[in-house]
């Protein structure tokens, strides 16, 4: 009886549970950390009436569920000026809910959308890296420059920020689908910047 049943508002409930692992060393020609987390947060609707309930009142996926997240932050000293460092972060995929197949009423296409986050996206990973020289190294110098070269996503990772299903218009492009389903990227290829620092 509503015309905008995304719009409406169900009780529910959630729980979260995880660990985590973390390393760092501050020490030494090569600093830096490593850190790991496997978490997970469910939720689940509550009602009398079972049309209110999402997945039949189970356990499903919070839109923010990513079960496994990897991250490290390296620097090494090569001598007193030169220095490189390295980032990496991997994460599970987001929970998505896809159309999972189509069908006819009264020659109107329909479209059969699968259960609330039963899938995910592909995994998240990217690397970083940056090569940094060191300008006046003199003690007592008050001012301190130095040189940046970095790489953003060095091996141009296509990650998906979301995915979207919207009725299009068979074309070739699309191999004569009526439904097409895209992902959207918000950095898809490396990106080199070089900076200047400063420290007084």
């Amino acid at each position: 009886m509503n015309d905008y049943i995304e719009a409406d508002i169900v009780s529910g409930t959630g729980e979260a549970y995880g660990i985590e692992f973390f390393i760092r060393k501050n020490g030494g020609n090569l600093t830096g950390w490593i850190g790991y987390t496997y978490s997970r947060s469910m939720k689940k609707t509550i009602s009398q009436f079972p049309e209110d309930l999402i997945n039949n009142g189970s356990y499903y996926p919070a839109p923010y569920d990513k079960p496994n997240d990897f991250s490290s932050s390296l620097n090494y000293n090569i001598s007193r000026r030169w220095s490189i460092s390295g980032n990496f972060v991997f994460s599970s995929g987001r929970p998505a809910t896809l159309p999972e197949y189509q069908f006819e009423i009264k020659d109107r296409k329909m479209v059969y959308f699968s259960d609330r986050n039963k899938y995910r996206l592909p995994a998240y990973h990217r690397l970083d890296l940056s090569l940094t020289f060191q300008g006046h190294i003199r003690a007592g110098q008050r001012f301190r420059s130095s040189w940046t070269l970095s790489i953003f996503n060095v091996y141009g990772r296509n990650n998906p920020y979301s995915v979207y299903y919207t009725k299009d218009q068979p074309t070739a492009a699309n191999n004569y689908k009526s439904y097409v389903l895209y992902q959207l990227a918000i950095v898809n290829q490396p990106i080199p910047t070089l900076s200047y620092n400063i420290k007084f």
